[in-house]
């Protein structure tokens, strides 16, 4: 599975989580190929309408770093 799967695998999940969001930060972070940045965009951008539910699980939005989003 390449990175780009696996970020989309975690947007398409029924429930995200802290780690989901974690690991979905780090894949893009990992990412090289300017093809590849491209295409995260596009999932950044459907995980991004998604930050709610995992600010619902965590109480708040205090999880999302200054860098990030």
């Amino acid at each position: 599975m390449t990175l780009i799967e696996e970020a989309q695998n975690i947007v398409d999940k029924k429930n995200l989580s802290l780690d989901d969001y974690n690991r979905f930060i780090q894949i893009g972070k990992e990412l090289t190929n300017e093809n590849d940045k491209f295409l995260y965009s596009w999932s950044s951008e459907a995980f991004s309408l998604r930050l709610p539910e995992i600010a619902s699980k965590v109480g708040n939005y205090s999880f999302i770093k200054n860098d990030e989003f």
